[in-house]
C-alpha cells in the first residue's frame, strides 16, 4: 500500500489518462498498490490501529523491564589475579610454577644465556666469525654460560630473589663488558683480572676525561648501581626452607670450584679453541673464545708456579760466588738506551713506496748503514701491547715467556732487583729513567727504583701534556729534549758515567684518525681504501718523528767529546684494530700459525747498537764478532741489556749476565716453543745440555722474583 500511495503521490502531476494507463498496466499487476476501494481503505485503516496497539504495549514491557533492572544485580563470576587483575589465574599458575625448583632453574638458565649473549655482542667485532666457531666448538659458549648460571644460582641462594640475582650479575658483566670493549679502543689490550686493582689508576685516568664524558660516566654508574637496588627493594623473596638453601650454596660453590680446576685453569683447552685472526693477540681470544671464559682463564693463570725440580738452595749456590764489581780506573761510556712505543721497520716492504715523501726511517737506515752499528731484531715477549713486558727482560736478563702468567712481569718485583741498572751502579753509574707517561702505569714508580733507577722522570712532574701532547701523548721532541738535558747536564756536572733509560709513548695506538687529517704520506701498488691507508699514514706519521729524534740525538752524541753510546729498540709491532688484515695485505712474511720464521717475525722488532768515536775509543769496547752476536742480528729481548754489558764493559760480568751471554753464543733466539742457534737456524728441539742451560736460567729467574730476599 505504501508504494501505491508512494506512486500516486509521486506522479501527481502526470496527467489523469498517462497515471491511469500507467497503473493498469504495471501498478495493479504487480501487486505495488491497490485500488483505492472503500473495503481496501477500511482494512488500510484497521491494520494501522492494530499496528499502533502493539507498539504502545511493547513500549509498556520494555519500561516494565528497565523497571526490574534497575532493582535487580547481574553478578558475573572470572577468576582473577592479585589486585582483581583479569587473567590472574593464568599468572598465579605462572608464578606457582616459577618458585619451583623446575622453574626457578628454568628462569636463571634462560638468565644466564640472555647475559652471555650480550656480553658477546658488546665484546665481540666479528659476531659472524665468532658465530661459526662457537658452531663448531659449541663447548665454548657453554663454558661462558656456565659461571654466568653458577652466580646467579650462588645470589639466589643467598637473597631468595630472582629479579635481584638477574639484575647484580647482568648489569655487573655488562659494565666488565663495557670496560673491556673501551680498554680494546684506547690500548688494544682487553680486560685482565690485574684491571681490578687499578683503582687509582682508574681514577688518575678519569682526571684527563673532559667534564661531559665524566657527566656522561657518574650517571652511567649511578644507574648501573640503581637496577640492582631497585630490583632488590621491590623483589619478592621466594619461600626457601634453610636446609635447601645451605645444600644450594654448597652445590653452587663446589661445582664452581671443579669446573674452575678441570676447565678453566687447564691451559691445554683454552689453546685448543679457535680464535678470529691472531690467535696470540689476546684481543682475539677474548673476541672468539668470549670475555667470560677467557677473563676466568687469565685469572687461573696470574700466579707464577716454581718450575718443575726447582730448588731455591741450587741458585743461591750459584749466586754466592765470590763475584764483585771490579775496580778500574778506565773510562766507561755512558749509555743511552730508549725503548720506542710500538716502533717498527714496517715501512720496509715492496708493495710500499716512499719516492716523493719522506723516508720514516731515513735517519735509521743511514745509522745501520755505518761502520761499527750493530743492528738486527729482537724477539720481544708480545705482539700489539705489554710494553712493560719487553722492558724487564732487558733490564733484567730474565725472560717473561717463562714466567707463565697472565700479570705484567713488573707485577712481581717488590724488593731490590739485582738487574742491568742496579749492576751498573755497582760500577759507578748514575741511573736515571725517564717516561713521559703517568708514573702508576705498570707501577713503574715503586719499580724502577727496586731496579736501580736513583732518579726518574714522568708525565707529572716533568712534561705537560697541554703543550707537549701529540696525537693524545707527549709528543717525540719534549722526549728528547728531556733526555738531551739530563746527559748534558750529568756531563756539566760530574765525571761519572750515566745510564739513562727512556720509554717514549707519542706512537700509543689506537692509530684512527690519531693526528687528525694527514695527507697520505707514502704510495702503494695495492688498492687500500681509505681506513687502511689512513691506519697506515698515522703509523708512519710517529715512526718519522721518532725517527728525526733519533738523528737529533746521534748529532749531539758526535758534537760530544764524552763516550756515548745509543741503544734503541722497539717494544712490540703496533697492534692495529684490525688484528693481522695489515701483514697479510702487503705480504709481511708474519704469520702466528705459520712456519717458525713466520712466527717469530710477529714478535720482532728493530734495534741498534751505535756509538760515536769517543766510545769506539775505549779500551775495554769489544765488536759483535768478539762476543759471538750472530750475523743475523737476531736476539731474544733478554739477551740484549747482557750483551750490550758485555760490548761496553767486558771487565764484568756477574754470574746471571755470565750465564746469560754463554747461553747467547749457542742459541741467541729462546721463544718458548721456538729457537734460533748461532748459524740462523729455526728449530723447535734443543740439546739436553743447552735445555739444561736454559732451565737453569729460568730457575734463576723465579729464584730472583720470589726467594732471593727469602733466604
Amino acid at each position: 500500500m505504501k508504494q501505491y500511495y508512494f506512486i500516486i503521490h509521486h506522479f501527481s502531476a502526470l496527467k489523469r489518462d498517462n497515471f491511469l494507463n500507467f497503473s493498469t498496466d504495471f501498478v495493479l499487476p504487480k501487486k505495488l498498490g491497490l485500488e483505492a476501494t472503500p473495503k481496501n481503505l477500511n482494512d488500510l485503516k484497521l491494520k494501522k490501529a492494530n499496528e499502533d496497539k502493539i507498539a504502545k504495549e511493547k513500549l509498556e514491557a520494555a519500561k516494565e523491564f528497565a523497571k526490574v533492572l534497575e532493582e535487580s544485580t547481574v553478578v558475573v563470576k572470572i577468576k582473577s589475579g592479585e589486585g582483581g587483575r583479569t587473567f590472574g589465574s593464568v599468572l598465579n599458575k605462572a608464578k606457582k610454577f616459577l618458585s619451583t625448583p623446575a622453574g626457578i632453574a628454568l628462569t636463571l638458565l634462560c638468565a644466564a644465556v640472555f647475559i652471555t649473549g650480550i656480553v658477546y655482542l658488546i665484546t665481540t667485532t666479528k659476531i659472524l666469525y665468532v658465530g661459526w666457531n662457537i658452531l663448531h666448538a659449541p663447548t665454548m659458549l657453554l663454558l661462558n654460560i656456565l659461571p654466568v648460571l653458577l652466580a646467579l644460582l650462588l645470589f639466589f641462594f643467598l637473597t631468595r630473589k630472582i629479579g635481584f640475582s638477574c639484575s647484580l650479575v647482568g648489569i655487573v658483566l655488562i659494565f666488565f663488558a663495557v670496560v673491556d670493549r673501551v680498554k680494546v679502543s684506547m690500548r688494544q689490550e682487553p680486560l685482565l683480572p690485574t684491571d681490578l686493582t687499578l683503582a687509582k689508576e682508574v681514577i688518575a685516568i678519569l682526571k684527563t676525561f673532559p667534564v661531559y664524558q665524566l657527566v656522561l660516566i657518574g650517571v652511567m654508574l649511578i644507574v648501573f648501581a640503581a637496577l640492582p637496588v631497585c630490583s632488590f627493594l621491590k623483589s619478592k623473596a621466594i619461600v626457601l626452607p634453610p636446609l635447601p638453601r645451605i645444600l644450594g650454596l654448597v652445590l653452587v660453590l663446589a661445582c664452581g670450584f671443579g669446573a674452575n680446576h678441570l676447565w678453566y685453569a687447564n691451559q691445554t683447552l683454552y689453546d685448543s679453541y679457535p680464535t678470529v685472526d691472531n690467535p696470540y693477540f689476546q684481543v682475539n681470544q677474548y673476541n672468539t673464545r668470549g670475555m667470560i671464559y677467557s677473563f676466568l682463564h687469565q685469572f687461573n693463570i696470574m700466579q707464577v708456579k716454581a718450575p718443575e725440580g726447582y730448588t731455591a738452595a741450587d741458585i743461591r749456590t750459584l749466586e754466592d760466588t765470590d763475584w764483585t764489581p771490579p775496580v778500574s780506573t778506565e773510562k766507561r761510556p755512558h749509555i743511552i738506551m730508549i725503548m720506542g712505543e710500538a716502533f717498527s721497520d714496517l715501512s720496509e716492504n715492496a708493495h710500499l713506496d716512499f719516492t716523493g715523501y719522506r723516508d720514516p726511517m731515513k735517519n735509521w737506515k743511514e745509522i745501520c748503514a755505518e761502520e761499527g752499528t750493530i743492528s738486527g731484531h729482537v724477539v720481544v715477549p708480545n705482539f700489539g701491547g705489554g710494553t712493560s713486558n719487553t722492558e724487564y727482560d732487558v733490564l733484567t736478563g730474565c725472560a717473561t715467556r717463562y714466567l707463565g702468567s697472565s700479570l705484567p712481569s713488573y707485577s712481581f718485583i717488590h724488593s731490590d732487583f739485582d738487574g742491568m741498572p742496579r749492576q751498573l751502579q755497582k760500577l759507578g753509574y748514575e741511573t736515571l729513567s725517564i717516561h713521559p707517561g703517568y708514573a702508576w702505569f705498570y707501577n713503574r714508580q715503586n719499580v724502577y727504583p727496586d731496579l736501580g733507577f736513583a732518579a726518574s722522570y714522568f708525565l707529572e712532574d716533568s712534561f705537560d701534556l697541554a703543550t707537549q701532547g701529540y696525537g693524545g701523548y707527549v709528543n717525540e721532541t719534549a722526549t728528547m729534549d728531556k733526555i738531551i738535558e739530563t746527559l748534558d747536564t750529568h756531563i756539566k756536572e760530574t765525571d761519572t758515567p750515566l745510564f739513562s733509560f727512556t720509554v717514549t709513548i707519542q706512537d700509543h695506538g689506537p692509530y684512527e684518525k690519531k693526528y687528525g687529517t694527514l695527507e697520505q704520506n707514502f704510495s702503494s701498488d695495492i688498492e687500500l681504501n681509505e681506513t687502511q691507508t689512513d691506519l697506515l699514514t698515522q703509523y708512519f706519521q710517529g715512526i718519522g718523528d721518532a725517527d728525526e729524534q733519533i738523528g737529533r740525538l746521534k748529532e749531539y752524541a758526535e758534537s760530544s767529546d764524552e763516550p756515548i753510546v745509543l741503544v734503541y729498540f722497539g717494544d712490540h709491532l703496533p697492534g692495529f684494530s684490525n688484528g693481522m688484515e695489515f701483514f697479510d695485505l702487503l705480504d709481511y712474511p708474519i704469520d702466528a700459525n705459520g712456519s717458525p720464521e713466520e712466527q717469530l717475525a710477529v714478535y720482532e722488532t728493530p734495534y741498534l747498537i751505535w756509538q760515536n768515536e769517543s766510545a769506539k775509543a775505549l779500551k775495554n769496547t769489544k765488536t759483535a764478532a768478539e762476543i759471538g752476536l750472530p750475523e743475523n742480528g737476531l736476539i731474544s729481548s733478554q739477551f740484549l741489556g747482557s750483551a750490550v754489558l758485555e760490548l761496553f764493559l767486558s771487565d764484568y760480568e756477574s754470574p746471571l749476565q755470565h750465564e746469560n751471554n754463554q747461553l747467547r753464543r749457542e742459541l741467541p733466539v729462546c721463544a718458548k716453543n721456538i729457537y734460533v742457534d748461532a748459524n740462523g737456524t729455526y728449530k723447535t728441539e734443543i740439546s739436553e745440555e743447552q735445555q739444561k742451560t736454559l732451565q737453569r736460567l729460568i730457575n734463576w729467574q723465579y729464584y730472583k722474583l720470589f726467594d732471593e730476599k727469602n733466604p
